[in-house]
């Protein structure tokens, strides 16, 4: 399956569960079941691989999936998950999750920005920047920060197609093409 094929897959079913669990008004159920399954699944790969394989047949697997979710999932989310092992759907699951938690989330008024930093950041600091970055988006922030050593110092911000680039790297970039390319300065008012 190609990457843009995988993607629109993953995007139908998130979508499809998102839309079946807002009409039944079971959102928040249905998000808080995925979060379990979340956690089974980084905490047991096996079940993952189980779920993926396609040497074990569907009604295995949604056995299997009954007796460990029956009383622990809306019935909405355990028929997903029976339509996404019928359909061999199974090594997509941990990624519809995450998109399902992706739209979730949005719906909710939460908005993801990625900053890539030189260094870590300790909690208090990403806190403190994501409630800033609230402030000047007027969003909940979940704030996805990553570290990149080649920008050298300063941040690289990503929300949404937006990009601002307050990296030392970015910033020496930008001097040198000044200096080398002196048609491309912008002029002043």
């Amino acid at each position: 399956m190609s990457n843009s094929t995988r993607t629109l897959v993953v995007e139908a079913y998130a979508q499809s569960l998102l839309d079946l669990a807002d009409q039944s008004g079971v959102v928040d159920t249905v998000e808080t079941d995925l979060e379990t399954v979340s956690a089974l699944l980084a905490r047991e790969p096996s079940f993952q691989t189980f779920v993926a394989s396609p040497y074990f047949a569907e009604q295995t697997k949604r056995n299997l999936i009954r007796k460990v979710f029956a009383d622990k999932l809306h019935r909405i989310t355990l028929n997903f998950f029976f339509v996404a092992m019928d359909h061999n759907r199974g090594r997509l699951l941990r990624e519809i999750i995450d998109r399902f938690t992706q739209m979730y989330r949005t719906r909710r008024g939460y908005r993801t920005v990625t900053a890539i930093v030189a260094r870590p950041l300790r909690e208090d600091q990403q806190a403190k920047l994501a409630k800033n970055l609230g402030e000047a988006i007027q969003a909940t922030v979940d704030l996805d920060v990553r570290v990149d050593p080649s920008i050298l110092g300063g941040v690289v911000f990503r929300y949404g197609d937006k990009m601002l680039d307050n990296s030392v790297r970015g910033r020496l970039v930008r001097t040198v093409d000044r200096i080398t390319h002196p048609e491309r300065r912008q002029q002043g008012p």
